[in-house]
């Protein structure tokens, strides 16, 4: 399907078809009448006919030109304008959506931080079955975690200039946080709690 700017080109190829033609037209007028008409004819002024024509041709034929061109200018114009209103719209949908997901992706990582530590603790009582072993020398037991993180990226879309750029973000889901006093020491008695429970679960094994 041709578009209107493709319509356009071809009307401008017609255009200069037609106006080769009617040059052609017109010369070959020319030759008829000095063949045809009497010897009192003056030359010089079937000759000035003639240019005349031409000259009034070539006129026409730059008219309908520049009118053809305006109106490929202004069908770009419109495209353009009408394409970047709609790019406009969805980058502000794709950045809106991308605000959500980094909320929801921050949700994320509170609960799963939350539920990890009741997830290592409950791997840490005695006779717990979901301790992973890891067969070495020392035979030493790790807890797991409940949870991984692999790609915190989400795309969005920046403006430079005129220009639209799908690019991606980065989510810092752990920003660097100032730890008092109380947090560093309920961190010490986690570490020893979880230390005793495991000392307990070896001597158990050692006894079994």
């Amino acid at each position: 399907m041709l578009t209107r700017f493709d319509e356009i080109s071809v009307e401008i190829n017609m255009v200069y078809s037609s106006l080769t033609l009617l040059a052609s037209t017109a010369i070959k007028s020319f030759k008829y009448k000095l063949l045809t008409q009497p010897k009192t004819v003056c030359i010089d002024e079937a000759i000035a006919q003639l240019e005349s024509e031409v000259t009034e041709l070539e006129k026409y034929g730059q008219e309908l030109l520049a009118h053809k061109q305006q109106q490929q200018q202004e069908i770009l114009q419109e495209t353009v304008t009408q394409g970047i209103e709609e790019l406009e719209i969805l980058a502000n949908k794709i950045n809106t959506l991308a605000s959500q997901l980094e909320a929801e992706m921050s949700n994320f990582k509170e609960i799963a931080v939350k539920v990890n530590r009741s997830y290592q603790d409950l791997q840490l009582l005695p006779n717990s079955q979901l301790m992973e072993w890891n067969e070495s020398t020392l035979r030493q037991s790790r807890p797991l975690n409940i949870w991984e993180v692999h790609d915190t990226s989400i795309p969005i879309v920046v403006k430079r200039g005129k220009k639209f750029i799908l690019t991606t973000k980065i989510v810092n889901l752990f920003p660097a946080e100032a730890i008092d006093d109380k947090t560093k020491a309920r961190a010490a008695q986690k570490c020893r709690s979880s230390l005793e429970a495991w000392l307990v679960k070896q001597n158990s094994f050692k006894h079994q």
